[in-house]
């Protein structure tokens, strides 16, 4: 089994980093290609320490769990645990920004696998198996996820504000079709913006009244109707603008209509 690993990446974080960069993209990408492993606006995969030292024979487990330590102190990964039992340890690696930024002038293909087996036809241990090789990513979705994964984590960043994050945002549901819906329309920019803005607004956080109000929801949020209201600043706090549209009437707001189970999956 021949293992590969990009120069520039090897001489500025270390050959075991190199390696193992490319390693989790390639089951990352693998992850999104098959819309599996989407918590928290990212695309994750997992493996033990001790399934990476079989994998790669020549790095040892305390060379394994170093390497992947410095890696998340320096930025490139992330790590959460997303384990059904609360007993099991092993960890998820998500790639950052940074990371992805360094990975995009490689050039890496997908290559079919079967059986839970690598391009090379070697056996890969402790790790999501299944792929759907039918199914490849181009540019143009490769680039709509990532503009809508960069969305789930600005609103996730609301959470702060009281507003209720997603955990999940599958490519198939009606609330990622929305999503795409209002980037094509407005463009990555205003969207962000747009979230942005809900910082700005009492009435949106539900703070706007003594008694228990309405607090926005994502899927209200990316509505037709609804959401060049918000980027227009129509409920900034500001002098003229104490009540909201939806406080003085001039329009009837209707919650979304209940998410099918699939949205919330």
């Amino acid at each position: 089994m021949e293992h590969s690993f990009d120069i520039e990446i090897a001489a500025e974080y270390g050959i075991e980093c190199a390696i193992l960069l490319k390693h989790l993209y390639f089951w990352i990408k693998k992850n999104e290609a098959n819309d599996e492993n989407f918590f928290d606006g990212r695309y994750w995969t997992y493996n033990s320490v001790k399934a990476f030292s079989v994998l790669f024979p020549y790095m040892t487990e305390r060379k394994v769990r170093y390497t992947l330590e410095k890696m998340e102190e320096r930025g490139l990964i992330v790590v959460g645990n997303y384990n059904k039992s609360q007993y099991d340890r092993t960890k998820w690696y998500a790639l950052t920004d940074l990371a992805y930024s360094i990975l995009q002038k490689e050039n890496f293909h997908l290559a079919k696998t079967s059986n839970g087996k690598d391009a090379n036809g070697e056996p890969i241990p402790d790790i999501n198996t299944y792929i759907n090789t039918d199914n490849t990513l181009d540019s143009k979705e490769s680039n709509c996820r990532t503009e809508a994964r960069r969305c789930v984590e600005a609103w996730n960043s609301l959470s702060e504000y009281g507003i209720k994050t997603i955990s999940r945002l599958s490519s198939s549901s009606q609330r990622y079709q929305r999503l795409s819906a209002r980037i094509k329309e407005y463009g990555l920019p205003s969207v962000l913006s747009a979230i942005e803005k809900v910082k700005d607004s009492s009435f949106l956080q539900g703070k706007s009244s003594g008694k228990k109000a309405w607090v926005i929801t994502f899927d209200w949020f990316v509505l037709p109707n609804n959401f060049p209201k918000v980027l227009d600043g129509n409920y900034d706090d500001h002098p003229d603008n104490q009540k909201s549209d939806v406080e003085q009437g001039n329009q009837k707001w209707k919650p979304a209509s209940k998410l099918a189970a699939d949205e919330w999956q």
